[in-house]
């Protein structure tokens, strides 16, 4: 129902009208889906640009981070996507797709997600690139969400859904479950990056901001690939 009203804001490059729209859209999802979202943040979330890192356990993570953060912010993610036709609109005009397979695309879309940081514009990455097969336990984190704020030096605030999984399981997998109940976000004090300009530094962020993020996760499913 929102596909031409999306369409048409996205062809003039109104893109906080489409944010807005995105964050309505993810309201109507709680009331639709029975899915309420209960937010947890701390009183010193920066006041942005920032770059906000998540586990991913759901496909509903995506639809639901609209309801967790106000600012406005540009989702960077994988490649296939574009093969969604939803998401596919989204990530042509406005979000930023990285296509992991090539090295000079994805090249060109760290310099663009740099670029959008510099504008005041917060960028939100799934740091383990996908939905890992050991969900809802982590996977290995990518490094380019952490090399981004060692370089841009700007602050990565991790966030954890607790939940989600439960929510709404895999699609291809009819036995994977899923029900209608309170989605649980936690959103985690920012980390800032040192400003050493060491090598180092990106590793240690991505550590902290593992470390932050698996802390929140059900005992049972903390991750000990530290």
């Amino acid at each position: 129902m929102l596909y031409p009203i999306f369409h048409r804001l996205l062809k003039q490059r109104k893109f906080r009208k489409v944010f807005n729209l995105k964050c309505f859209w993810s309201k109507l999802f709680q009331v639709l889906l029975f899915t309420p979202v209960k937010v947890s943040k701390p009183a010193n979330m920066p006041k942005g640009p920032y770059i906000i890192c998540s586990n991913h356990s759901s496909y509903l993570d995506i639809m639901l981070f609209y309801s967790a953060f106000d600012d406005y912010f540009i989702f960077m993610g994988k490649g296939e996507l574009l093969r969604w036709p939803l998401f596919r609109l989204f990530f042509r005009k406005m979000d930023i797709p990285v296509h992991r397979g090539n090295p000079r695309f994805a090249v060109r879309a760290f310099h663009r997600a740099a670029d959008e940081l510099k504008k005041g514009n917060s960028i939100a990455i799934f740091p383990e690139g996908t939905i890992p097969c050991s969900a809802p336990k982590l996977g290995a984190f990518k490094n380019g969400a952490f090399k981004l704020a060692a370089e841009t030096g700007v602050p990565i605030v991790p966030v954890t859904w607790v939940n989600n999984y439960k929510r709404f399981g895999e699609p291809s997998d009819i036995w994977s479950g899923g029900h209608p109940g309170i989605s649980r976000v936690i959103i985690h004090p920012p980390v800032y990056p040192s400003g050493s300009g060491d090598s180092s530094e990106f590793v240690n962020l991505r550590k902290e901001v593992f470390r932050l993020i698996d802390s929140a996760l059900e005992p049972a499913h903390r991750s000990l690939d530290k």
